[in-house]
């Protein structure tokens, strides 16, 4: 397997997220909504909304919105769409959105626990100061995608696609990307615990102190005894 440090990539480098959204001026005339009724989800800003939980169709398109103090039991958008909008200051235990859409999201101080989102497109995404239990995003396609000041428990990339993703001072107790591929993946300015499934960060850039802590498993991988 080969693993590319900055050095190798050329003057260019690892190539960073790049994002397009524009809160200030996408969500500029979006009008407050009624956190009660909590029915209307294109051009809208929500303000302490509390629920059980909140379930969207199959097909469904939540727009150019905003959420600030998102409290749920359980949030699910299987197959739905999430586009041009910002999350702050949600907790929700349980979220399920396989084979959905999203584009162009800002999630910020935010608490999830399990994330199911296995087959699902993410474009333009960035996570900051999260926490993140389980995050699957196993045969997901990746974009652009961050995550800034986050602690995250595990994330499975598992056949996942994936081009430019950073882990911006992020702890990540466990990884796998067994099966996965990767483009200009950034781990250098990650917290690493356990890396699941190694063969599958061909792709990756990685720091040198993150190669010294990998180099066991590296060499047990290629099948090299290293001996004293």
């Amino acid at each position: 397997m080969a693993i590319r440090t900055r050095s190798t990539r050329g003057k260019g480098g690892t190539q960073a997220p790049s994002f397009d959204f524009d809160e200030a001026v996408v969500l500029a005339g979006v009008t407050p909504g009624d956190a009660d009724a909590f029915d209307v989800f294109e051009g809208v800003a929500y303000t302490g909304v509390a629920r059980a939980d909140w379930t969207l169709a199959v097909g469904d398109t939540v727009e150019a919105c905003r959420f600030d103090g998102l409290e749920l039991d359980s949030w699910t958008l299987r197959g739905a769409h999430l586009l041009e909008s910002v999350v702050a200051g949600a907790n929700v235990p349980a979220v399920s959105g396989a084979r959905g859409g999203w584009r162009d999201v800002e999630v910020r101080d935010s608490r999830f626990g399990s994330v199911e989102v296995y087959d699902a497109s993410w474009r333009g995404i960035r996570f900051t100061r999260c926490k993140l239990g389980y995050v699957n995003l196993r045969a997901a396609e990746l974009l652009d995608v961050a995550f800034v000041d986050c602690t995250i428990d595990e994330i499975d990339l598992m056949d996942a696609s994936a081009r430019r993703v950073a882990f911006d001072g992020s702890r990540v107790a466990t990884l796998n990307t067994a099966g996965s591929r990767l483009t200009d993946v950034d781990l250098r300015g990650a917290d690493l615990g356990q890396v699941v499934g190694l063969e599958g960060l061909r792709g990756a850039t990685i720091s040198a102190e993150q190669l010294q802590l990998m180099a066991p498993a590296l060499a047990a991988l290629a099948g090299i005894t290293v001996e004293g």
